[in-house]
């Protein structure tokens, strides 16, 4: 008599812990298989959404400094040979060879004006891009429409008696996409004045930035042509804002690239930007891998014990099969059968049942509608994990099965 065949006679026998068994498996597949597809998706949306909050790459001129020393004495460094940016350098950013990496391109020219009697900072920028790069900004009020508008910062609005306290029920929010939601109010002043002299001409105040705790809490925002003409700098810019996809391409080579298409420039990533990402993606994949480990020694463990159950069980089965001529080998090599076919079965069903419920679930993690991806090579490993498992968990108490004595065995038929 064949070897398999008595296996699969004992697997039909015994088919409630056959089944058992199978069903254990393929939980702890299907969970670690659903944990590591959504994961998968998951971190595509995560990696995408921080590339696209706030930039990380800055351009700004080319120059070179001189350090002063004169008798010991250190002297402020000088600025020579400042190259300039130009709004064209902007537009150019767009033509490198990784163009389709690049979400968002927001040119700023930077200069001080006289506010009231203030020295302020004011930028001029491309409200459209400033505010999809700018996404955690609250405004009170609303966008600028029109070259009059400004937004100005929370500190200078204080500052210059632009707002007053009040309470989140009544005060006036809107948020950068220009919608108004009194539910969604976070800010908590309102604007008691409108109008605003800048570099001598009146402005209109279209909004309030809610205090970030950043540099634009000390700014006035306009946008960029007027800021130009206001500065007497037309076509002129400080630098450039850029937010790079680098989820599927090192940060590196879309600064190399720019850096070729703009050699007036000096093109820095942002390295702080970077590598909170790839941390927080890091971070997601680790979550995901130590639950589904944590999942998979359950199961590893369920099969033991249901296994060394079997051994003893079938103590008298393996005594007459040792007694009627049966070497360990071929008791081993049945039980492994068992096993095998039992891992298999359970992988392929775990496989199974971890796709569909991660195609179920993926709605409810993300939000920006991210595709699902079938991933074949997620079968295989999912099969040979079910084989290894099977096999490392039963491997003591198979080798033990093959280890009884016959005369020992037999005394219990």
């Amino acid at each position: 008599m064949r070897i398999s065949t008595i296996a699969f006679a004992n697997l039909k026998r015994r088919k409630g812990k056959a089944v058992f068994l199978t069903i254990g498996i393929a939980i702890g597949i299907g969970t670690a298989v659903a944990l590591l597809s959504l994961s998968s998706s998951i971190k595509e949306e995560i990696g995408s959404q921080l590339d696209r909050f706030g930039a990380n790459i800055v351009v700004v001129p080319q120059s070179n400094n001189l350090s002063l020393d004169y008798g010991g004495l250190s002297v402020s460094s000088v600025s020579f040979d400042v190259k300039q940016l130009k709004n064209e350098d902007a537009k150019n950013v767009l033509d490198i060879p990784f163009r389709n990496r690049i979400s968002n391109v927001s040119p700023k020219l930077l200069g001080a004006v006289a506010v009231e009697g203030r020295d302020i900072l004011l930028a001029g920028v491309d409200f459209e891009s400033e505010l999809m790069l700018k996404r955690w900004w609250h405004i009170a009020g609303r966008k600028p429409e029109n070259e009059q508008d400004l937004l100005v910062g929370y500190e200078v609005a204080r500052a210059l008696s632009l707002i007053e306290s009040t309470t989140p029920a009544t005060a006036q929010h809107v948020s950068h996409g220009g919608s108004h939601d009194p539910g969604e109010d976070k800010s908590q002043f309102k604007i008691v004045r409108d109008h605003l002299k800048v570099a001598g001409k009146d402005h209109n105040v279209a909004g309030v930035i809610s205090q970030t705790g950043g540099p634009e809490d000390q700014m006035i925002f306009g946008s960029l042509a007027h800021v130009q003409s206001l500065l007497n700098k037309p076509d002129q810019l400080s630098l450039i804002e850029v937010s790079a996809l680098c989820k599927d391409c090192p940060i590196g080579d879309i600064v190399a690239q720019i850096s070729e298409r703009l050699p007036q420039a000096k093109v820095s990533a942002i390295q702080q930007s970077v590598r909170a990402r790839s941390e927080t993606v890091e971070r997601l994949t680790r979550f995901s891998g130590a639950v589904a480990a944590v999942v998979l020694a359950i199961g590893a463990l369920m099969i033991f014990t249901t296994m060394m159950g079997s051994v003893i069980e079938r103590t008298k089965e393996i005594g007459v099969l040792r007694a009627i001529g049966f070497r360990r080998t071929h008791i081993i090599k049945g039980l492994m059968i068992e096993v095998a076919v039992i891992s298999v079965l359970g992988g392929v069903l775990g496989w199974g049942a971890g796709m569909l419920a991660s195609w179920f679930a993926l709605p409810y993690f993300a939000e920006t509608g991210v595709a699902f991806e079938f991933q074949p090579l997620l079968a295989i490993v999912a099969v040979a994990a079910g084989l290894i498992i099977g096999t490392v968990s039963s491997f003591y108490p198979i080798v033990r099965a093959s280890r009884l004595d016959p005369s020992e065995a037999v005394r219990y038929v």
